[in-house]
């Protein structure tokens, strides 16, 4: 956008991240000029949410904002240079296998001459010119297969390193820069196929939401760093007590999810519970000061796919126990087993 409009959206871009403190970084001001041009309906409704809330607009927000909406891009460079190194690479073959094939034929000429050169009367003189030339031309001949090969081979070498990279490059997208977790890309992507797979094999299916208690309290207190520690805490204990088939999520700021396939809702629920005793049984110490944080604590709520549902019903139950376990005094998990509500020990 040029003119007076894009110099109206870059004033009111930098206005709102001046208001909520928001370094004017390239990422930041890519995340708010959305928001100001009402560009991207999903982003908007994320931050007007938040403002609606009283919930912090943070770096660490829109780092989340960023990662979701806009990590794509990165995806897209790599794509495009990959596509010019696989063209310049297919080029460079298809020049090879013309090479290859004009030896080819010059060869088959040479082979045809001998034919003529080896009756009764040929002279003999002729028939050792014919055979020179037959070993020059086969000896061009094996050098133009070894460089073919050769050549088939380094590019099917770049073409192992561009898949390669393009994995990465997806990977990065897919994974939360603060924790090293699943990102809510990861999950949205995860939750879908545990919903295919149970209904197409009639499974089981279990979806964890979890939420620190208080962490705007600790945010206030401590700072945007110890609450960075904090949040990464919580993902190592929910990591650690979570199986190799399961999903590790970080579901928003400081919010996570745990996406359990072939799961049931006991073994959702005792999961649960050992996250919540891990994460309650720890006493974290403040990295730079090394002050005493206290028990850091979190509420999760549990729910069991229902065959054929969306997967925003699954999102919105296992969300309603989660407020039920805050609600009832957080440090808890709260199931679908009767509505039933764990106490903390």
């Amino acid at each position: 956008m040029q003119g007076p409009e894009g110099r109206t959206l870059a004033k009111e871009s930098l206005e709102l991240m001046e208001r909520y403190e928001i370094a004017p970084t390239p990422e930041n001001y890519a995340v708010f000029s959305s928001f100001a041009a009402d560009s991207t309906p999903e982003l908007c409704e994320a931050i007007t949410n938040r403002i609606n809330k009283n919930e912090p607009v943070d770096q660490r927000f829109c780092d989340a904002l960023y990662n979701e909406y806009f990590a794509v891009a990165k995806i897209q460079d790599v794509v495009m240079a990959s596509s010019g190194a696989m063209n310049d690479e297919l080029l460079q073959v298809r020049e090879s296998l013309k090479a290859a094939e004009k030896h080819t034929a010059e060869y088959g000429e040479t082979l045809a001459g001998v034919e003529t050169a080896f009756d009764e009367n040929a002279d003999p003189s002729q028939v050792q010119g014919v055979v020179q030339s037959l070993v020059a031309a086969t000896t061009r001949m094996q050098q133009r297969s070894r460089e073919l090969e050769r050549k088939l081979h380094e590019t099917s070498s770049e073409v192992v390193k561009l898949r390669t990279n393009l994995e990465r490059v997806r990977e990065e997208s897919m994974t939360d820069a603060l924790t090293g977790i699943a990102n809510r890309k990861r999950f949205d992507e995860m939750l879908r196929k545990g919903r295919r797979s149970a209904d197409a094999n009639n499974e089981e299916f279990c979806l964890v939401l979890c939420d620190i208690d208080y962490f705007k309290r600790f945010n206030d207190t401590w700072g945007h760093q110890t609450g960075d520690q904090i949040i990464r805490f919580v993902a190592g204990c929910l990591t650690r007590n979570a199986s190799e088939h399961h999903t590790v999520a970080r579901y928003g700021g400081e919010e996570f999810a745990i996406v359990m396939p072939k799961s049931s809702l006991p073994e959702a629920n005792a999961m649960a519970e050992n996250i919540r005793m891990t994460v309650e049984g720890k006493r974290l110490l403040r990295k730079s000061t090394s002050e005493d944080l206290g028990n850091i604590t979190i509420s999760l709520g549990v729910a069991l796919y229902k065959h054929g549902e969306a997967v925003e019903e699954l999102i919105e139950r296992a969300d309603s126990n989660l407020y039920k376990s805050k609600k009832a005094g957080r440090n808890r998990v709260t199931t679908e087993s009767g509505n039933s509500v764990r106490s903390a020990a």
